[in-house]
């Protein structure tokens, strides 16, 4: 292969490059800042969508509950149209004789409005202990509401700096691809001149052929990280998506204990778990109110027009009503039993989140730790990297270096500065890991 071979080579995996991305890329463009991709998350994202339709309903059913504190009043109508009215007929003697005379006592068209009022004056505890789990309830759909905000803020940000690393390694392997060629232009000269073996050129030239494919491969990763966080966010798939922010080693300083405490009182799922067992604990009171009497006061009003003197009169009555369920064939005993079996499980639940939350913080707080160490390293790695292949370059020109030590310095320059992106941007995952964690 020669010079122009090679070159033509490269400008072809370029332009396969770009027109692949010319070719995906229906949509506009847009630039986003992390928030902004947040906000667009939480917009698009349809579980989240879901946890606030839920929180809204678990609202309704507090004001449902709480409907059996206070008393209910209906009004009715009713108009009632007979064909023939009801009558009776006296005998009345006359001049010519006994005639029967008819005499209505009722109306073909009747009108009637009544009014009740009712009131639970006692139901047992049934009213409270519905009041008390649609609260319970409540909480805890907000907490899962803000368990989900906060995983699609970790998803949504993982996905943003996963995209700048891909767009990162593409732009350092298609660099890596420009540096082979260039080799391989040095290996060609060098060749004529006699100062460099045929076999030297041939390893450059397969050096260029594995940067090139490379390059192809993280052009195609960062084409796909652009597809998945399109995805995420809920916009035109062929959208080509520019984050606006850096990858930098900037590290927060976090305690371990501070970080545990945090998440054991502020993680929504803790929060929801012991929101389960005081619902639990609700769910035994309404059961065991069907063992004590319901004491209910209904006062109704009524009047009926026309009546037998053609004149409304109305009805006014008041009731009292106690009812007891003596025996229910072991119903509210089940009832009760469930429910206490329902509330160990609800205590047991909160332990196993608990123990999940705790352990989740110390292999995030790890992770993140480990992550800015591996940034450190990465970027000596780099140095070292970049230096050695720059000495290498220099030999191979001077003739005293051969191609096998040119093409793996190129190669560990690429794999040192692809490791150095990687490296910065799993310290922001891991970042936004540990901030989901402990609830940050």
């Amino acid at each position: 292969m020669s010079t122009k071979a090679a070159l033509f080579a490269l400008c072809a995996c370029v332009a396969w490059t770009a027109s692949a991305r010319a070719d995906d890329s229906s949509g506009p463009t847009v630039s986003l800042s992390l928030a902004q991709a947040v906000s667009l998350g939480l917009a698009g994202n349809l579980t989240y969508r879901s946890a606030q339709a839920d929180e809204e309903a678990a609202r309704a059913r507090v004001i449902q509950a709480g409907a059996g504190k206070v008393p209910s009043a209906d009004a009715s109508y009713t108009y009632v149209h007979a064909q023939n009215a009801a009558s009776f007929s006296i005998p009345v003697p006359g001049p010519g004789g006994v005639t029967f005379k008819s005499f209505p006592f009722s109306s073909k068209d009747v009108n009637s409005v009544n009014a009740t009022l009712q009131y639970a004056l006692y139901t047992g505890g049934a009213v409270g202990a519905a009041i008390g789990q649609a609260a319970s309830s409540l909480a805890a759909s907000e907490s899962q509401l803000a368990a989900t905000r906060s995983t699609v803020v970790r998803d949504t940000t993982n996905a943003y700096f996963q995209l700048i690393q891909a767009r990162r390694s593409s732009a350092i392997a298609a660099e890596a691809a420009a540096v082979a060629a260039r080799n391989v232009a040095t290996a060609n000269e060098l060749f004529r001149a006699g100062s460099a073996a045929r076999a030297d050129l041939l390893k450059q030239q397969l050096s260029l052929a594995n940067s090139q494919v490379s390059a192809i491969t993280a052009a195609n990763a960062a084409a796909l990280a652009n597809a998945d966080l399109a995805n995420l966010l809920d916009i035109n798939p062929g959208s080509t998506i520019i984050p606006t922010e850096t990858l930098s080693e900037e590290r927060q300083a976090f305690s371990l204990a501070e970080l545990l405490g945090r998440a054991e009182s502020r993680r929504p799922e803790v929060a929801a778990s012991e929101d389960a067992v005081a619902i639990a604990q609700q769910a035994i009171e309404s059961a065991r109110a069907g063992r004590l009497p319901a004491v209910a006061l209904s006062v109704q009003e009524g009047s009926t027009k026309p009546n037998f003197v053609n004149v409304p009169q109305p009805q006014l009555s008041e009731t009292l009503a106690a009812t007891w369920r003596l025996f229910d064939g072991g119903l509210t005993r089940g009832k009760i039993a469930e429910a206490s079996a329902q509330l160990d499980k609800a205590r047991i639940n909160v332990r196993q989140i608990a123990n999940s939350v705790d352990l989740e913080v110390r292999q995030s707080y790890l992770n993140y730790v480990a992550a800015g160490a591996q940034v450190s390293a990465a970027r000596t790695a780099q140095t070292s990297a970049d230096e050695n292949l720059r000495v290498s370059r220099v030999r191979f020109a001077a003739g005293v270096g051969t191609s096998l030590e040119l093409a793996d310095a190129l190669l560990a320059d690429t794999t040192a500065r692809t490791q150095y992106v990687g490296a910065l941007a799993n310290l922001r995952v891991t970042l936004a890991t540990l901030q989901r964690a402990a609830a940050l």
